[in-house]
């Protein structure tokens, strides 16, 4: 009875080492827990810095490019209103043209009818008349052939012109399709704004496990 005492004593502090032990040993893996859990938050908060400095700089670019692609369109537009303008003030002067040439050619039916009564009344006269009649009829009539050859000539100077007006308006046309169309690719640029307006939501924050 007398060594009972002392062997609980031993037992008591042997139970107590080992629980001492046990918690030595769960504040240890606690520690390293906590130092693996801080560990893991600093990684995200670096990861997610980064991500953030990523957004911030596709944000920047794509801002940058929709800038220049609104000045693109805006020079686009002014460029095809400045072709459009001109194309109108083309295709009046095409109408003015062909309505010259029209005036000029019911001219020519005109003069040509009058030259040929008057040829046929010259024609009759010529046999009635005597040599110095017929000199002078023929000078008349060299004139009137030098003036029909100018009319004519004339009449091809501007039907000419007319031809070369409706080339110079179709090449407008094209160009300004051609400008239309670039102007539509530039349009579609702004679909960047949405992916703008997607990516300056603010991200939701991260919290350690």
């Amino acid at each position: 009875m007398e060594n009972f005492g002392p062997k609980m004593e031993l037992l008591r502090l042997s139970k107590f080492k080992l629980q001492l032990q046990s918690l030595i040993t769960d504040v240890r893996e606690l520690r390293e827990r906590e130092r693996s859990a801080t560990e893991q938050l600093h990684c995200r908060i670096q990861k997610q810095k980064q991500t953030e400095e990523e957004y911030a700089r596709k944000l920047q670019e794509l801002q940058i490019e929709l800038s220049s692609s609104n000045e693109l369109r805006q020079k686009f537009e002014r460029k095809v209103n400045y072709l459009q303008n001109d194309n109108a003030l083309l295709e009046a002067k095409q109408t003015e043209l062909k309505e010259t040439i029209q005036s000029l050619i019911q001219s020519k039916e005109l003069f040509v009818n009058t030259y040929d009564e008057s040829t046929s009344d010259m024609k009759r006269s010529i046999h009635v008349r005597d040599r110095k009649l017929m000199a002078d009829l023929r000078s008349k009539l060299d004139k009137v052939s030098s003036f029909e050859k100018a009319f004519v000539e004339k009449i091809s100077d501007l039907e000419h012109k007319l031809k070369c007006s409706e080339d110079h308006i179709q090449r407008k046309n094209k160009v300004i399709s051609e400008l239309e169309a670039q102007l539509e690719a530039a349009t579609i640029s702004t679909a960047c704004q949405a992916q703008i307006d997607e990516i300056s939501i603010p991200l939701p924050m991260i919290c350690g496990s």
